[in-house]
């Protein structure tokens, strides 16, 4: 008797399909020129040698040396910048039509940075942030 209670429950446990794995989302694939972009302004911002014909009109106007010189000081204590890791696009809520948002993780001697580069169809660079951490995602 209690030899068959445990073949029916395994029967039973059994007649359940097992569920489902969900699939793991994939990173679009890493474009190199926009990866060239965001290693080569990163390094011009340590550097504090940031080109402002890089940026569009309205960006522009933001870039003041004080601006300049303070995330310069921030970024050079990161440490020589030894690595990029993509990190997939961002939504922009609210973009103009053909921006896209690129997320990388600046790897760094001493520590690691974020930066979320906005960059127009015209491959004008429309914001760069660099934040600690990234933002969660309701």
């Amino acid at each position: 008797m209690f030899l068959s209670f445990i073949i029916s429950a395994l029967l039973i446990a059994r007649a359940h399909p097992s569920p489902t794995p969900t699939a793991t989302p994939t990173l679009p694939p890493e474009n190199p020129a926009i990866t060239a972009v965001a290693r080569h302004e990163f390094v011009a911002w340590q550097a504090g040698a940031v080109d402002k014909d890089h940026y569009v009109t309205a960006a522009q106007a933001e870039l003041t040396p004080d601006v300049t010189d303070k995330m310069s000081k921030a970024l050079s204590a990161l440490g020589a910048l030894e690595r990029t890791e993509w990190y997939g696009n961002f939504p922009i809520v609210g973009a103009p039509p053909g921006v896209v948002g690129y997320t990388y993780r600046m790897v760094c001697s001493n520590e690691p940075i974020f930066e979320q580069l906005m960059i127009g169809a015209d491959g004008k660079i429309d914001s760069i942030n660099f934040l600690k951490k990234l933002p969660t995602t309701p």
